[in-house]
């Protein structure tokens, strides 16, 4: 992930955190996280998981998907005015970032899944 994409995330995750009125503290104790290491993924200096988007995504009471078209509209300067100053081939190359991210996570994702049902089988 890179760094633009970090930051935007984590500025994202910050105005989110703050819309359910969460310290830093506060979501750091429901992730099991260290205040500092949460603290580094709202500053952007940490790449982020899909699997911690979406412990995230549940502490703050939203979906996953939600949570990625929050981070999407954040860097589309057609959707919001935050990122006027970005071309458009950064940003293009950023949400393209984002969709190979999901895409991969996806294709992990399903293959634990078929994994979590064989092994349900066997019980």
């Amino acid at each position: 992930m890179n760094t633009k994409l970090k930051k935007i995330a984590g500025q994202q995750l910050q105005l989110l955190r703050l819309e359910k009125n969460l310290t830093q503290e506060q979501m750091s104790e429901k992730l099991n996280l260290s205040t500092s290491a949460y603290c580094k993924i709202e500053y952007g200096e940490t790449d982020l998981t899909l699997t911690r988007l979406d412990k995230i995504a549940k502490v703050l009471g939203i979906s996953a998907l939600s949570l990625f078209s929050h981070i999407d509209k954040s860097m589309n300067p057609d959707t919001d005015n935050s990122c006027k100053n970005n071309s458009n081939n950064d940003s293009t190359y950023d949400l393209n970032d984002l969709r190979e991210l999901i895409k991969a996570n996806t294709r992990i994702i399903d293959l634990l899944s078929k994994r979590i049902d064989l092994l349900e089988q066997r019980l």
